[in-house]
This record gives structure tokens, sequence and C-alpha cells, in this order.
């Protein structure tokens, strides 16, 4: 297998891409198997093959929600297809599209589509054609439109944002003195007020008084080190074939402040994800890291906790996160009937996604974050902010959501956070040399 495409390194040539087809066939023929039984034996029902990667709590969301959009839609049939979630995900669709095989829609993350669009794996979204099933862009935030958008052409559309927020123990907080008379946490307002709230914390659990999950975990590495930085009010451009721009004072500012906080007091230097859910959970810690999709984890861990979005602690408002996306895997020979109902099936999905905010994440309708219904949700709605000051991963072929260039993000910072065999400096010195590899090397065609 040692020729398969290795995701987040770009996108394979077509010739890679077919040898690893061959090799992977039983894959992606099993694939079909993951999806439900067609119902549509009639003509007058065209079906919609739906590739996702939705499981767990999030995935029986996500299929209430097509069977919604099923029924109120009695002329399409949505065939869903679930396929594991990060790289072996991207693989499968990458191949689909070049052998012919894809889908007629596909569920994507927004910044893993600058690595497919250009390569032509995805087709364009007709604008006129989305407005004459209901979707505009003023429905949507424009940072999240933005993303949607390479090379001037509109290649995805929007589902949601899915962020990194702060979760908190509202008993601990409070008796920790740290909630406003509103209830909500506040007063974090720059690095060292986060780290006295730590501290403070601390004294009311008797262990620690947050917790980061991230050791082994590229993902959750960049998302705190990412917005972290973007708070500091400094920007990052990754051009092929040029070096990185990136701000490194404030770079080595930020990963200073994040090794700071896992002093082995405020925080645990040594945690992993599953340990920080716990810690959390079980009242351990007061205040922890997490993306909006482990809201269920804490519902079900029955304590009392809210949610807001990553504190402004250097100056910018800034919350990291991501998009999940509705793209059209290239097709050949479009049939424009099946076409058709994927842009209604888009519809029908926005339309009712005030039900995805029950796994945590924010829905991009605006129609639906500013409705009523959703106000009542609580701690959704608490952090509904998040889309108005979104932040994403550096845009580049080789980076995005799953992409395997976290995995080098983590191994710098943690020699800086866990082990300490390197400094700050060292860290983020790393971190250039690991962009500039990548950027001196050819971009797929």
């Amino acid at each position: 297998m040692s020729q398969l495409w290795v995701p987040g390194r770009g996108m394979p040539s077509r010739r890679h891409v077919l040898s690893a087809a061959m090799l992977s066939g039983v894959s992606l023929a099993g694939a079909g198997l993951l999806g439900g039984c067609s119902r549509a034996a009639s003509a007058d029902v065209t079906p919609v093959q739906l590739w996702h990667l939705f499981t767990g709590g999030d995935g029986g969301v996500f299929q209430a929600m097509m069977d919604t959009v099923d029924s109120q839609n009695p002329g399409l049939e949505i065939d869903p297809v679930v396929l594991t979630w990060g790289g072996p995900y991207y693989t499968k669709l990458a191949m689909s599209s070049v052998g012919g095989r894809s889908p007629d829609l596909a569920v994507m993350h927004a910044t893993r589509v600058v690595g497919y669009a250009p390569g032509g794996l995805l087709d364009t979204w007709d604008m006129g054609r989305l407005a004459e099933h209901g979707v505009t862009p003023d429905m949507f935030p424009p940072a999240l439109w933005n993303t949607c958008v390479v090379d001037g052409e509109h290649v995805a559309v929007p589902l949601d944002f899915h962020a990194f927020l702060m979760f908190y123990n509202t008993d601990l907080c409070d008796h920790a003195g740290l909630l406003d008379p509103d209830g909500r946490l506040s007063g974090l307002d720059s690095p060292e007020a986060l780290i006295d709230a730590g501290r403070a914390l601390a004294k009311v659990t008797g262990d620690k008084g947050i917790s980061f999950g991230y050791t082994g975990d590229g993902a959750q590495v960049s998302r705190m080190w990412w917005g972290l930085y973007y708070q500091t009010g400094a920007t990052a451009t990754l051009v092929p074939g040029q070096e990185a721009v990136l701000d490194r004072d404030k770079a080595i500012r930020v990963t200073q402040f994040v090794a700071d906080m896992l002093d082995g007091e405020v925080a645990d230097p040594d945690m992993d994800y599953g340990g920080a859910i716990a810690s959390f959970s079980t009242g351990r810690t007061g205040i922890t890291f997490m993306g909006n999709w482990e809201l269920q984890s804490f519902l079900k861990a029955g304590i009392t906790f809210d949610a807001m979005t990553m504190p402004n602690i250097f100056g910018t408002p800034a919350t990291f996160g991501d998009c999940h996306v509705f793209v059209l895997p290239h097709q050949d020979r479009v049939d424009e009937t099946r076409r058709d109902a994927a842009y209604q099936v888009v519809a029908g999905m926005l339309k009712n996604s005030l039900d995805w905010a029950a796994g945590g994440h924010t829905p991009a309708n605006l129609e639906v974050t500013r409705s009523s219904e959703y106000a009542e949700l609580v701690p959704q709605a608490h952090y509904a902010n998040a889309m108005e000051e979104a932040v994403f991963e550096p845009s580049s072929w080789f980076t995005g959501s799953g992409s395997d260039f976290q995995a080098r993000v983590a191994e710098v910072m943690q020699s800086c956070w866990l082990s300490g065999s390197v400094d700050a400096e060292g860290a983020v010195d790393g971190l250039i040399e690991r962009l500039n590899t990548m950027l001196a090397q050819n971009p797929p065609a």
C-alpha cells in the first residue's frame, strides 16, 4: 500500500489515484454497503447518493435530517454512504471523482476544499440554480461563505461552523468567584487573567483548574495554537514556492502562553483528548477546551456547565473552527435530474438545520441561528457569535482538518509544551521550517 496517496500531502495525479483505486477497490465497493437501503423502486423518485463522515451522535442527527428532507420531498430519495472520518474519507472521495464513480453530493471540511477544487475534483455550484431553491449568499456569515470560494468559483455550500470552545463548570466557577451577575464566566481578557482563573479553580477542585487534551493529537494542537495566534492580530500567508509569512514574535508569545498554562498546577502538561473529557466530566477541572461536538458528552455526564467562544486574551476576537460544507464531486457526465435533486437536498438540509444544533454545531444558515427557537438552546446560543469571529487554519493544499500536516504542528509544539526539549522560540522555528518545506514542494496540478 506504499503507493497510496497520503492525505495532507496534496492531491494525487490521475494515474496515482487510479492505481490506488485498484488497490482499494474492495474498500470502495464495501462503502456502498453502509448506505441505506433504497426505497426508490419507482421511476418517478430520483435518488441522490450522499457521502458523509458523520457517525455516533452526529450520524444519528444527520440521518434524521435526511429523513425529514426525504419526507418533505417525495420526488427524491437520499441514499447515504457513511465513510471513516479523516484521511480515508478524503482519499476515497478523490478516487471516486477521478475514477468516474463519484456520488451526487458529499460533505467535506471547508479547509480541505482548496486542495480539491484546483485539481478538478469538484464541480462548481450554479448561484442562479441555488437561488431557485432558496439558497442565497445573504443566508450565511461572510466568513463562512468566503471559505467556499476558490479562484472565484463557488465550490461549496456551508452547513455549519464547528468551533473550538471553552466549556466551564458553572458550579465550580461560581465557587471560585469567576461568574458575573448573569452567571456567565467573564473577565478573561488577558493571558494572565486566564491563568489566574485556572489557579482559582485548582483551589476549588483540589486538583487542576483547566484541562487541555492534546498529546498525540495534531488536530487539538492546531485548534488551540492557530486560534490564539490569530487573536494577536497576526496573519499567516502560505504561497507555494515562497517562504511562509508568519509573525514570529507573536507566534512565540502564543507558544509560551500555552506552555505557561500547562505548568502542572493550572493544567496537566501530559493529557490526551479522552483524559480531558474525563477530568471535566467528573469535576476534577473546571474549564476545558474542546470542540462543540463534545456538547453531548458533557450533557450525559450530568454536570452543570456552560460554553463560550475562546476568550479574547490577546486583543482580537478569534475562535478557531471549520465548516462542514456540501460539495458536488466532479462528474464527467452530469445527470441533470439528479443534479437538480442534489440542489434540492442541500436546500432542505439547510432549512432543517436547527436539528443539527443538537450536536453542538452552529448552523450556518442565519435564518436558523437568528430564530427564537435557536435562542432557547443553551449553551448553543451562548456561542453562536463564534461565526462572527471565525478563523481557520491557513489555506494551502497541505493544510486543513484531517490533514497529516496537523501532526507536524503537534510534533514541534509538544516538544515545548510536554517534554520541554525546546523552548518557545525553537518550537516556532520548527513550525516555520516545516511550513517552508511543504511550500517548497510542487502543489497538485
